[in-house]
């Protein structure tokens, strides 16, 4: 890792109650600096779309579910011809003989999938089915990265007898052929410099990969897999590493291998399968993937670009006027609107007149901001020094997200 890595560590590895650094990058601002801007209030009232009949458009692989007056009625030919290429990019990388028509339900926002009972980016495997959140915004998931569903979807026909894969893989397979076409060692190392995923397991698992939750690592791992062996040792390597469920043990277990349940289970697994299939050792691959992780760090680019890093300084700015003059209503318009489900607006308000009575000043100063890749909608992490009227430095992690109306909080310390 380079030193400019190093120092922005030392910077962002600041914790709560730390000494103010006077190590920051000189073209991060003091939140105060400029004119404090005019935020558009996200409020939580997206219209359910009650009593409102779905309408239904078709392909030749896809059965797409869509509310009239939505996103998803203006996008449908353009989703349906994006799903279709990742169809036949997914069947002929993962060697997919089957072709099974997949119905996707497309909500134009949380509260109208709440309405009907629909999921938020949740698809049944086997069921052919999946449900998702489309707003047609150019950097949301279902524009950007309309392949990952699909992938999981179709991942049941990988094999006909065994049809679930360890789920580390199974993420790491998703990632790959998500059609974002991006360096998914790049994209692990942003998530390792953002603290999302675990900086001391870089090239080793954790319970967290058992089930499939870090998709910058599970990526990460595959892309090095297919670039070493190819894509056809590849598929020798992920169906032997089928699991099914196993009711005498209460697992989800290998033929070879017994139950998959813990870190070290896993990794025997695939240290097993490495062996038989292209004759290297877990430790031999682990070396390797390290290596790529490590080169991937000296090609991550520190912070983002400038419109954002100012757009999210903006917000910031807003959030200290608004405690500074303890204005609610102005904290509020920092705040997200779009995870609604989550609270509403009730707990919004709660946060922000919480927020504005906690101090009678507050001046921020943004150290750094970390690109943190799609979650809905392109996400960022800024850590914060805060500093009160007394002078006292508090250090802070604030979660961004580029909603519609533009970046805002989703979560930080101010919601607890």
């Amino acid at each position: 890792m380079t030193p400019r890595h190093l120092a922005l560590f030392a910077v962002a590895g600041c914790v709560e109650g730390a000494p103010a650094t006077t190590d920051v990058p000189p073209d991060l601002h003091l939140a105060t600096d400029k004119h404090t801007p005019v935020l558009v209030t996200d409020l939580c009232d997206d219209a359910a779309y009650a009593d409102t009949t779905w309408q239904t458009a078709s392909s030749p692989h896809f059965v797409l579910n869509y509310l009239p007056g939505t996103a998803a009625e203006a996008d449908r030919d353009a989703i349906a011809a994006r799903l279709e290429t990742a169809y036949a990019d997914i069947r002929s990388e993962l060697a997919i003989a089957a072709e099974p028509t997949l119905t996707v339900n497309l909500s134009p926002n949380r509260n109208a999938a709440l309405e009907y009972g629909l999921g938020f980016g949740v698809g049944w495997p086997g069921g052919d089915a999946y449900d998702v959140i489309y707003t047609g915004a150019p950097d949301s998931f279902e524009v950007v990265r309309y392949g990952n569903l699909p992938s999981k979807m179709l991942d049941y026909y990988v094999d006909d007898v065994h049809r679930t894969r360890v789920a580390f893989l199974t993420t790491g397979v998703a990632e790959y052929l998500d059609q974002w076409h991006r360096d998914l060692h790049v994209a692990y190392a942003k998530q390792l410099l953002a603290g999302t995923e675990s900086r001391v397991h870089v090239a080793d698992l954790e319970t967290r990969d058992v089930s499939g939750r870090n998709a910058g690592r599970a990526g990460s791992f595959v892309q090095l897999l297919v670039d070493r062996y190819g894509i056809e040792a590849f598929l020798q390597i992920y169906r032997a590493t089928a699991v099914d469920w196993d009711y005498g043990a209460g697992c989800w277990a290998n033929a070879s291998y017994g139950c998959v349940s813990t870190p070290a289970q896993l990794t025997a697994l695939l240290d097993g399968v490495l062996h038989d299939t292209v004759g290297e050792t877990w430790s031999e691959v682990q070396t390797m993937w390290a290596a790529e992780v490590q080169e991937a760090f000296e090609r991550v680019p520190l912070g983002m670009a400038p419109s954002p890093t100012s757009e999210i300084e903006d917000v910031v700015r807003v959030m200290d006027r608004a405690i500074t003059t303890h204005d609610a209503e102005l904290y509020r318009s920092t705040l997200e609107g779009f995870y609604c489900d989550y609270g509403g607006e009730t707990l919004r308000r709660d946060v922000s007149q919480r927020a504005v009575s906690a101090f009678s000043t507050m001046s921020s100063k943004v150290l750094a901001i970390y690109e943190t890749g799609i979650k809905n909608f392109t996400t960022a992490q800024a850590i914060v020094q805060r500093t009160d009227e007394r002078g006292l430095p508090i250090f802070s992690t604030l979660y961004f997200e580029h909603l519609p109306v533009g970046w805002r909080v989703t979560w930080g310390p101010d919601w607890f």
